[in-house]
């Protein structure tokens, strides 16, 4: 019985004393007058995904000075974090951006009428039948979609004049989107602002969605010819030929790997921000961490990078306040 576990000392392995901690764990001062500046600071020493978003904030403070791409899926568009990202294309705070079809499109849809607040637990058939399509706990209405396929057509009227399936019009999905940008004339939209700044946008499935579905309808569809290898070519180009270069991704999939693969280019994005809720078990690349991506060359092993586990709808507004507050700009 001589070797019987007596105290703690006696539970514990512990054979060297190399690792050294000194930031104390401690959380928010309920007693004083709280902000947000100081919720957020107090984030740093928190732990777990609250002292990621400090981190984050850090990342994004760094990479101000490069050329920043900036990624979501439609989901965030959907959502009220389209508020965020239309101010950061606002006010020149991103360089490029990334989102799916159903991004573009729902970004358009919502200047002519309005996503609504649902429920997660609301019947499908329910919603059919009364002309609502469900994402989460919001919903789109049908009317959403008819008021966007009569602006599309008549966008494309007008695009397409002069043009036939003999002698058609030849065009990026980034220029196409940028004349949707142009055209829409609405500063609420983020593509308003991107197209009046001179933002690149991208989305390599543009086609994923209504606009896919509305151009499949249109009569004249044939004198349209979307030259996605073009756009692969110049979204690759943006990366290049920088000296630095930063990321911002909400979300994951196919956005998430153009913004990073664009960066397989130079070496390797500087500075780079991940947030989503994936885990990288099944080999994914939506749930890929930092050191997957250093592994194939796409973030610079000398970096700074982090990944944030959550839901962006709640993180990315904290983090966009902490990096983005009155003062904080790009300088």
């Amino acid at each position: 019985m001589s070797d019987c576990k007596k105290n703690a000392e006696s539970l514990a392995a512990q054979t060297k004393n190399d690792l050294k901690f000194e930031t104390k764990i401690r959380g928010l001062n309920m007693e004083e007058d709280i902000t947000i500046e100081k919720l957020i600071n107090s984030f740093r020493t928190t732990g777990l995904q609250a002292t990621n978003i400090y981190l984050a904030i850090e990342e994004i403070d760094r990479m101000k000075k490069s050329k920043i791409f900036f990624g979501c899926t439609s989901n965030m568009i959907s959502c009220g974090v389209r508020e965020i990202i239309c101010h950061l294309a606002k006010y020149k705070l991103i360089d490029v951006f990334v989102t799916t079809g159903g991004g573009i499109e729902e970004d358009l849809m919502k200047t002519m009428f309005d996503h609504k607040l649902a429920s997660f637990d609301l019947k499908g058939k329910d919603l059919r039948e009364n002309g609502c399509n469900r994402i989460g706990n919001l919903v789109i209405q049908n009317e959403s979609y008819f008021r966007f396929e009569k602006w599309f057509n008549l966008f494309l009227d007008d695009l397409l004049v002069g043009y036939t399936q003999e002698n058609p019009l030849i065009i990026t999905p980034s220029i196409f989107i940028k004349k949707m940008g142009e055209k829409i004339n609405n500063e609420e939209s983020i593509l308003y602002w991107a197209a009046k700044n001179n933002i690149s946008v991208y989305s390599p499935a543009l086609i994923d969605g209504s606009i896919g579905d509305m151009l499949t309808f249109y009569n004249n569809r044939a004198a349209l010819k979307l030259d996605i290898v073009e756009d692969s070519y110049r979204m690759n180009k943006e990366a290049m030929f920088e000296k630095n270069t930063g990321a911002i991704v909400l979300g994951g999939g196919l956005i998430k790997h153009h913004v990073l693969n664009a960066n397989l280019f130079k070496d390797g994005l500087n500075h780079c921000v991940l947030i989503n809720t994936a885990n990288d078990f099944d080999g994914s690349d939506a749930g890929a961490n930092i050191e997957e991506a250093i592994s194939w060359g796409k973030v610079s092993a000398d970096n700074k990078a982090v990944k944030v586990s959550g839901d962006a709808s709640v993180i990315f507004p904290l983090v966009a306040l902490g990096s983005f507050l009155k003062g904080k700009t790009r300088e």
